[in-house]
């Protein structure tokens, strides 16, 4: 009987100390959550600056610059990340004050704004061999215009998506935009998933910094 005592009062000290660990642990495990809430997932950076903020991988390369030259302003310049290895993965956030715009788009909102930036960018070489249909669609209670592209860089087709929306406070338009190359070893091979990709990078870019 004694021995049989002894047993179940272990086992009651054993189900208390359990009953604490779990306790002390669940709270401590709140408190991290608490403490880190609206933080990037696990694996990724969040840049904030220049009226947005968007997450992107830890491992990419990033800068940030001018549109044209020069250092970026709240008014216009780019953001990009870059991870390159077996293959190629590039996006960018490009903002552009509504009155920066020239005279002659400021009449074609967002189709103005990816014209006037896909012009920017062939002036400093690029070549876009060809530009697909744009289409529209909502995000974040905001009207986006998007359209797939290519670019040639190093006689290599690269294909590419960029969306254009307007952000009400700040009077700016946001361009985000993808290229995607699988296997830089087998260039013809296109990605299959460069909208989700895309779409990834878009739901994390906030039109106004938190």
């Amino acid at each position: 009987m004694v021995e049989a005592r002894n047993a179940v009062e272990s086992l009651g000290l054993g189900l208390r100390s359990i009953s604490i660990i779990a306790i002390v642990v669940g709270a401590v495990t709140g408190v991290n959550l608490w403490l880190n809430r609206g933080a990037p997932q696990l694996g990724y950076e969040r840049y904030s600056g220049h009226g947005f903020s968007i997450e992107y991988r830890r491992e990419m390369w990033t800068t940030t610059n001018g549109l044209g030259g020069g250092p970026a302003t709240d008014e216009a310049g780019s953001f990009q990340g870059t991870l390159q290895a077996d293959s190629l993965e590039q996006f960018g956030v490009i903002w552009l004050a509504s009155d920066s715009l020239p005279t002659h788009m400021k009449g074609l909102g967002l189709e103005g704004a990816l014209d006037y930036v896909f012009a920017l960018i062939e002036m400093q070489g690029t070549q876009f061999p060809g530009r697909g249909e744009a289409f529209t669609t909502s995000e974040g209670g905001h009207e986006m215009l998007y359209q797939y592209f290519n670019i040639t860089e190093s006689g290599i087709i690269i294909p590419g998506i960029i969306g254009a929306r307007y952000c009400d406070e700040g009077d700016r338009i946001l361009m985000l935009y993808l290229i995607h190359v699988p296997d830089l070893n087998q260039p013809d091979v296109l990605s299959q998933d460069l909208e989700q990709r895309w779409r990834v990078y878009l739901d994390s870019l906030r039109c106004h910094q938190p």
